[in-house]
């Protein structure tokens, strides 16, 4: 019983933790954002670092590529 209880607390104070972490990194992207656009409002400085984020991949890498075992892009002809 007891160690049920402290599975369900440390769950839900990880799953908290978590939450905590997105809201601050939206707010975070947020700011930056308004201050990019407060910087220079035509540059497009905000839509190219938006456009950036969204084609990250979970490592780095562009969303769109498709890596082959050798290294070599399997979605080019």
């Amino acid at each position: 019983m007891v160690t049920t209880i402290v599975a369900v607390t440390a769950l839900v104070l990880a799953l908290a933790g978590l939450t905590l972490a997105l809201v601050r990194r939206e707010r975070r992207a947020r700011a930056l954002a308004e201050r990019l656009d407060a910087a220079d409002p035509g540059s497009g400085t905000r839509a190219h670092a938006d456009a950036q984020r969204e084609q990250e991949g979970p490592r780095g890498q562009a969303g769109g590529l498709s890596m082959g075992g050798a290294g070599h892009n399997s979605a080019a002809p």
